[in-house]
């Protein structure tokens, strides 16, 4: 790629240096950002770095390839320009773009450094950036540019509000006697605040001492605001009294009510929605669901976490096999959260978990790609957003895995220890004790130690493509899962299919299918589909296009010989499952049950 080198102007503008004014002597002195907005309606901020005893002749600057939580590349590198630099006294510096997020500015052992640049920002989402004339939201990653080998530097953020704008709310802390002025530790945890400008409502709730507020945005006046402000108390009550802690000084729940999606962090959470769903009961029990679930990240994922999630790699992919615990396991506690804290009734949490059993077992993917699968492949599409034709969501999947890893703990311990102890543990091992994440061993040992015995089944469940026995697993709490057949469109060849580098691996067969009668077993290869290259996709295609009674041609290859098939498909069928309590649970499910679904608060 063809490198840019852009003329500068010999001085900047006196009054942005003259904003930016901090000691220059300390070589340690915090890393300063000021935001503006002059033009808000052009949806453009302004940024003016000013580093005091810049180390080294030359000085790297990259902006983040990606927002830890948000499991894409986002390339925000894209709306950066007017990129500048000059030493203290206003006299440009020369720069280049050296990669395509890596700006390399020739400091020349300058007392003082300032690096100025725009950044455009109009996408309504929790990990980008938007302004326009009424608010801004800010997501770190996308806004403040870092420099190789320097992230733990201490930083300060100060934001210059425009013209009638009066609030800001972020987990950053703010700096004692400086107005509108943040300041973080390091750039980590800079770049897990996000900051919402405007006029946002706020609401305040303590929790044993600890300060947490809710920053309002697009929520009908008809919502009843005391009421929310009630419920967000008890779910963190809820989820700190199982987890035994409370992690933080204080926390911030930026809630805006338009638009979907959020990201968890440390100490705040970032959620989109529509404000006006909350106005509906139903609705509002799938927000305090929601909201419950980013909140539990801030111990699932932020502090307990798999290896790859921390210290970070901003520049590329951070891939782990781990997202159905970090993300599932969070969907199972966010409303394992709401039945402790009496905001959901046992009722609706098994009407819930009946319908991610049948979005689940009713998504074509699950027969092609597993759990842990579907975690390493996120980055390319899966897990989130990913066409479930073809792949799974480790959110629904993950969340039924970790009931059963669960009520399996609870009944191989006869009810003495839960999926709750392995939390804590993996919490006060590797979080508090040894400031790390946990290894895929090191997970499955804390589940295999409570429960006191090998746990084989269920992390085979969370590898492979195979059936899942849910009314087992269910039923060591006395409830019973039915499941009943219902016509869907397409047609059926009964087999569990993984890519390979030759075709598709055949991993499973169910019984009675037209795979079955045909000969096919679990390791076969199948290279062919219709004459052309097997793939998931095509396999998929076909047997969605395909209608009861049709045949499909496959080539199959086992120990070297190759046989080419014809298979009558079968009936397409979808479980539509039910969850209800059985009439006579035995002692240990009785207590199981009970345990399980009790309320805390």
């Amino acid at each position: 790629m063809k490198r840019h080198r852009l003329a500068l102007p010999a001085l900047l503008v006196p009054i942005i240096l003259s904003a930016l004014v901090f000691p220059a002597s300390a070589a340690d002195s915090p890393w300063t950002y000021t935001v503006s907005m002059p033009h808000p309606a052009a949806h453009v901020f302004h940024v003016a770095l000013r580093i005091d005893a810049p180390s080294g002749e030359m000085v790297d600057f990259k902006m983040p390839a990606w927002m830890p939580g948000f499991y894409k590349i986002l390339d925000y590198e894209a709306n950066v320009s007017n990129f500048r630099a000059a030493d203290g006294a206003g006299k440009a510096l020369p720069w280049e773009k050296v990669t395509r997020n890596t700006w390399r500015v020739a400091a020349g052992g300058t007392a003082a450094l300032i690096v100025e640049y725009d950044v455009f920002g109009n996408i309504h989402f929790a990990a980008q950036n938007e302004l326009d004339e009424k608010r801004a939201f800010i997501a770190p990653p996308g806004m403040f540019l870092y420099s190789t080998g320097r992230l733990g530097r201490p930083v300060r953020v100060v934001i210059e509000l425009p013209d009638g704008w009066t609030k800001i709310s972020t987990g950053l802390d703010p700096v004692p006697g400086r107005p509108r002025t943040f300041a973080a530790p390091d750039f980590d945890t800079l770049y897990d605040c996000p900051i919402l400008l405007g006029n946002q409502e706020s609401l305040a709730f303590e929790v044993k001492g600890v300060s947490h507020q809710a920053a309002l945005e697009g929520i009908p006046e008809t919502v009843d605001r005391a009421r929310v402000a009630a419920d967000l108390k008890k779910i963190v009550e809820a989820a700190t009294g199982l987890m035994g802690d409370i992690p933080y000084k204080h926390y911030r729940f930026l809630l805006i009510g338009t638009g979907n999606g959020g990201i968890e962090h440390a100490n705040s959470a970032a959620c989109f929605f529509n404000g006006k769903s909350l106005a509906d009961p139903k609705g509002y029990l799938g927000w305090l669901s929601y909201i419950a679930h980013e909140y539990f990240h801030c111990f699932n994922v932020k502090r307990i976490r798999p290896l790859a999630l921390g210290p970070f790699d901003y520049d590329a992919e951070n891939y782990t096999d781990m997202l159905w615990v970090s993300e599932g396991l969070t969907v199972y506690y966010e409303d394992i959260v709401l039945v402790r804290a009496g905001l959901m009734t046992p009722a609706e949490y098994r009407e819930r978990l009946a319908g991610a059993m049948t979005r689940f077992e009713g998504a074509p993917g699950h027969r092609y790609q597993s759990a842990t699968e579907s975690s390493l492949q996120t980055w390319a599409g899966s897990g989130m957003g990913g066409d479930r034709a073809v792949t799974i969501s480790y959110y629904d999947n993950g969340a039924m895995l970790g009931g059963m890893l669960d009520l399996a703990i609870r009944n191989a311990s006869g009810n003495r220890k839960s999926l709750d102890d392995v939390m804590r543990t993996l919490y006060r091992t590797y979080d508090r004790k040894l400031k790390r994440g946990f290894t895929d061993a090191e997970f499955r040992t804390a589940c295999e130690s409570a429960a006191g015995t090998s746990l084989d089944e269920v992390f085979a469940y969370a590898s492979t493509t195979r059936d899942v026995d849910y009314a087992k697993y269910f039923g060591y709490a006395g409830w019973r899962v039915e499941a009943s057949l219902q016509d869907a469109p397409g047609a059926s060849l009964g087999l569990d299919a993984q890519a390979g580098a030759d075709g598709l691996r055949v991993a499973g067969v169910s019984a009675g299918s037209p795979a079955q009668a045909a000969g096919l077993e679990a390791g076969d290869r199948i290279t062919e589909i219709e004459g052309a290259k097997a793939t998931v996709k095509s396999l998929s295609d076909r047997l969605t296009a395909a209608k009861p009674g049709e045949g499909i041609h496959l080539r199959v290859s086992r120990d070297g010989a190759e046989r080419l098939l014809e298979i009558p498909l079968g009936r397409n069928a979808k479980s539509v499952f039910t969850i209800v309590p059985i009439e006579n649970p035995d002692p240990l499910q009785a207590a199981i049950g009970k345990d399980w679904m009790r309320k805390t608060l």
